[in-house]
Formats: C-alpha cells, structure tokens, sequence
C-alpha cells in the first residue's frame, strides 16, 4: 500500500494563551524567522506604552500577534492569506481588492474563533 503525504488540515500547533511570551514561542515554532519583527514591535509597543502612560499599545500588539498565529497555525489558510494581501497590495482592480480584504477579514475571523 502507499502512503500519500497528505496537507495538514488541522493545526500545526495548538492556540498558545494569549501572552506575549507564548506568542512568542507560537512565532518561533511557526515562523522563526518572524521572531525578529515581533521582538521588535514588542520593544516599540513598550516605549510606547512607556512614553504615554497607555497599556493600549502592548494590548493591540498581543491582539496582531494572536491573530497573525491563529493564521499561521493552518498552512494552507496563511498561504491564502498570504494571496489575498498580495492581491490587497498590488491588483488594480478595485472589485478584486475589495474580494481579497473579505477573505482576509474572514481568515482572521475563523481563525479568532478556533
């Protein structure tokens, strides 16, 4: 008998807690190479905080971050994340753009609620 490889459906890692440390070990399983642009937007929410007397930074950084890995769990959602914002970024077709912001405005919906 063969055995096909087949593309995960679930998750690759389990919804870590919502804190900036086990974010960051669900970045770096997920995406090491990521690690660098979370420690610094974590660093810059932190002087920001800091500097205003706010927690409003560090929270919207967990709430990116927890989004961003409720995506990348699934590869096959992050790869078509990963379309639609390019699709965002560059099409000149308005109708399109606009269809691509609803896929992802959905991705981050689902994944929210996994």
């Amino acid at each position: 008998m063969t055995e096909r490889a087949a593309e995960p459906t679930g998750p690759v890692i389990p919804l870590p807690e919502k804190t900036p440390a086990a974010l960051r070990i669900a970045v770096g399983r997920l995406d090491p190479d990521a690690l660098a642009t979370f420690d610094q937007q974590w660093h810059e929410a932190m002087c920001q905080a800091r500097d205003e007397y706010t927690l409003t930074p560090p929270r919207a950084f967990v709430e990116h971050w927890w989004s961003w890995v409720g995506v990348a769990r699934y590869p096959q959602r992050l790869a078509r994340f990963r379309e639609c914002e390019r699709i965002v970024s560059e099409s000149d077709d308005r109708a399109e753009r606009r269809a691509a912001a609803t896929v992802l405005a959905s991705l981050l919906t689902v994944s929210a609620a996994a």
